[in-house]
């Protein structure tokens, strides 16, 4: 009886070993990531085919001439792309067929080689390492720094997996695509045109995740950027501002802001330091600035896009920049607390309507200010926000009879566009937030009348 246990023992480890040894992680493009890397991506195929709702067969004959590079990588595996402090940077993949791979590879000039066990691909701006089941392509990098690289290639093909202190910072659940990079690596012209004033970048981390979701295809953009300086508050969701926007805008985008504290960090930046000085000659711009405080949402009424009228409503904590309306120049009453200014043919329709500061380029919408227009017009929920935008696609379309003239002649892309609903932009932190294309229909129907169309099945 004894030895009948240890026997079914050791029948149970062995098929315990072997179903470890057959179902281990065979995602070899992992190992090659180097564990210094700086900045990372991990594109997900199969997420991506599973999101569109698409068969690797389809994806295959939608590429045309490159099937043989979908039918050489493997599709079920990630893709790694990586750089490190001292620019070097490269793809990782996993490879499915060896043969099909540089059979690809040549349609993008790359030439090949064979040495020590392994495939070498190169062409004028990277070089590639091949083995039977991953692949390591480096670049950008000169033909003549090429050779330069090899054994540092070939150190990360042979490598054990590392840990990647990048590859952790990751939120990899459920997305297409994921990246995680630091933000001091960015040209500091773009950091001083986009990022806050003074931002501390040392330690700042940018992190990216791209998801499809049953009805959305959603980017999500996060940072460690201190922006605590910055004058935003959650959104209120003051329905007061109902009264003077109009219902249902084409598009807007709305966000809480302190106008004491917003109007230092305008003067910091030249440009618009000196706008501010030439405003200030005709109207008390740095006063009514001042006196924002609350829930401010910029609207585009209707989608014209060769004449868009752009209207601001905003909440005020007071209406002092009025004092010295009779004084203003360049501007002419309209009313009471309602104003026009005409500078070089352009005019701007601004006022006050109870305890709300509009201003607009668009006569029409001026005139219908004050209106009972209602409340709640705006599509998303918006408290307790940071930030919320949206682009009305249909109003888009129906807006232009030419373009609806055109889908009626194809069904099938009107069917598609038909389908789509809205552009989204949230922010539920300072930190975060969230690009989204909304969709009527599921995500997976919409690509699969999109492919049938292009394929003509």
């Amino acid at each position: 009886m004894k030895k009948l246990v240890i026997a079914i023992l050791i029948l149970l480890l062995a098929g315990v070993a072997a179903y470890l040894y057959f179902h281990r992680d065979n995602d070899r493009a992992r190992d090659v990531v180097p564990q210094d890397a700086t900045a990372v991506a991990v594109f997900e195929p199969a997420e991506l085919l599973d999101g569109l709702g698409l068969k690797q067969e389809k994806a295959s004959k939608l590429v045309m001439n490159l099937e043989d590079l979908v039918e050489g990588v493997n599709l079920a595996k990630p893709v790694y792309a990586f750089a490190t402090q001292d620019d070097f940077s490269g793809i990782a993949l996993n490879v499915r067929d060896v043969k099909k791979l540089l059979k690809a590879a040549s349609l993008f000039n790359y030439a090949s080689e064979e040495q020590d066990g392994y495939q070498w691909i190169a062409n004028s701006n990277s070089i590639g390492c091949i083995d039977d089941d991953k692949m390591l392509i480096v670049g950008p990098v000169a033909e003549e720094l090429q050779d330069a690289l090899r054994d540092e290639m070939m150190s990360l093909m042979k490598q054990d997996r590392k840990d990647v202190p990048a590859l952790e910072k990751l939120d990899r659940k459920g997305t297409a695509l994921s990246l995680s990079a630091p933000l001091n690596s960015l040209p500091k012209e773009y950091v001083q045109k986009y990022l806050p004033l003074n931002s501390d970048l040392k330690d700042a981390i940018l992190n990216a995740a791209l998801r499809f979701g049953g009805k959305d295809v959603t980017l999500s953009l996060g940072s460690t950027i201190d922006l605590s300086n910055m004058p935003l508050s959650p959104i209120k969701g003051d329905v007061g501002l109902g009264g003077v926007m109009p219902a249902n805008p084409f598009a807007y985008v709305c966000f809480n802001m302190n106008g004491e504290k917003l109007l230092p960090e305008l003067r910091k930046v030249p440009n618009l330091r000196t706008a501010l000085l030439a405003l200030n000659l005709c109207v008390d711009v740095d006063m009514m600035i001042k006196a924002i405080d609350g829930d401010v949402v910029i609207s585009v009424p209707k989608p014209d896009l060769q004449h868009p009228a752009i209207l601001l409503t905003a909440t005020l904590s007071n209406t002092d920049f009025l004092k010295n309306a009779d004084d203003w120049s360049r501007v002419k009453r309209l009313g009471v607390s309602d104003f026009v200014a005409d500078y070089e043919g352009t005019q701007v329709f601004f006022g006050v309507r109870d305890k709300y500061l509009y201003i607009t380029n668009g006569k029409k919408v001026a005139s219908s200010i004050g209106e009972s227009q209602g409340s709640g017009t705006l599509r998303l929920p918006i408290q307790g926000k940071y930030l919320s935008a949206s682009l009305d696609i249909a109003q888009l379309v129906g807006a232009y009879p030419g373009i609806n003239m055109m889908l009626m002649v194809v069904p099938q892309v009107r069917e598609v566009i038909d389908a789509l609903d809205q552009v989204t932009l949230t922010a539920d932190s300072q930190q975060s937030m969230q690009l989204s294309l909304q969709t009527k229909k599921p995500v997976k129907e919409v690509i699969g009348n999109f492919v049938t169309l292009l394929m003509g099945d």
